[in-house]
């Protein structure tokens, strides 16, 4: 799933956008932006000097635009970074490894707004830089897109989607064999589970329990330390499955509750079973989320946040 797209999907619907760029136009081309780069970096106070100059020149509009990056892949704000008016973006993915070159982006480019998904990494860059632009709003969902089967017909018991939690995989997957019971996971790696978005979709529905864990626990190298919601989460909640897992403390934050359940390290096998056995009893809390879900974390709720956001700051 194209998750930035429903984001922009969202930013559309409002009638007060215009597409100027969308994950289908993604901004200059390499190489054009391959020079950009090189004199940015062989010149730096003469780009600074420049575009200022140029910015002062020009700052006769009132045009806002507005962004979505999957990663800090800035060749996809250009050229309107340089034209009149403000600028902002929304980060997916803003891992420390990041965290200095988007910080040094925003402060060259002098952006109005940088909302950022993970509050952990919206923290970390606004101490970097000391630059208020950075706000956090986490990812959101389209559950138009998604849907869910009756409870009794859902055949895939246990679902690990995308990265796995190695060391809980390795406690569980025998077990689950043993019992025969529908366990599917990434056997071979970077071979999909769901090779299409209709599957994806299908497989959701199909899925009693999706276990979620945070980057962190699963890519400490990449995530470091920060642990953030991510849209898998909100994907199996619109979808109707039960979560286990871990729920970032941040989630916890916008939930309200923990709408996760948490894995039992010390009897993981035991665990399992017990929720298998007993799936109804969970039903509650299935339902719990995907209406809660529904209610504050869809992506039309996320644009509406950061509208009122940059309104405020006019």
């Amino acid at each position: 799933m194209d998750v930035a797209a429903e984001l922009e999907e969202a930013i559309l619907s409002d009638q007060n956008s215009v597409a100027i760029a969308t994950s289908l136009n993604e901004g200059v081309s390499s190489k054009t932006y391959g020079v950009w780069l090189r004199f940015e970096r062989c010149f730096p106070e003469f780009f600074k000097r420049a575009v200022a100059a140029l910015r002062v020149k020009l700052v006769a509009g009132g045009q806002h635009y507005f962004n979505v990056l999957m990663e800090p892949n800035w060749r996809k704000c250009f050229p309107h970074v340089l034209y009149p008016g403000r600028k902002s973006v929304y980060l997916f993915d803003a891992w420390p490894v990041h965290h200095k070159m988007i910080s040094e982006f925003v402060e060259t480019h002098h952006l109005s707004h940088v909302f950022v998904s993970s509050s952990q990494a919206t923290s970390m860059l606004k101490d970097m830089s000391g630059n208020t632009a950075f706000s956090w709003v986490a990812e959101g969902v389209d559950p138009s897109k998604y849907r869910h089967n009756q409870y009794e017909s859902k055949d895939i018991e246990v679902l690990e989607l995308g990265r796995k939690y190695d060391f809980y995989h390795d406690q569980i997957v025998k077990a689950l064999e043993d019992d025969g019971r529908v366990h599917l996971y990434e056997k071979t790696k970077g071979k999909l589970i769901f090779p299409t978005e209709e599957d994806l979709i299908d497989g959701l529905a199909r899925t009693k329990i999706s276990i979620c864990v945070p980057s962190n626990i699963t890519h400490p190298d990449r995530a470091g330390d920060v642990e953030t919601m991510t849209v898998r989460y909100l994907q199996s909640m619109a979808s109707k499955c039960l979560i286990v897992g871990h729920a970032p403390k941040e989630m916890v934050e916008l939930f309200g509750y923990n709408p996760v359940v948490e894995i039992d390290m010390k009897d993981p096998v035991g665990q399992i079973r017990q929720i298998l056995d007993h799936f109804s009893d969970y039903i509650p809390l299935i339902e719990k989320n995907y209406t809660e879900t529904l209610a504050n974390h869809t992506w039309k709720k996320r644009w509406e946040q950061m509208a009122r956001i940059m309104q405020s700051s006019k």
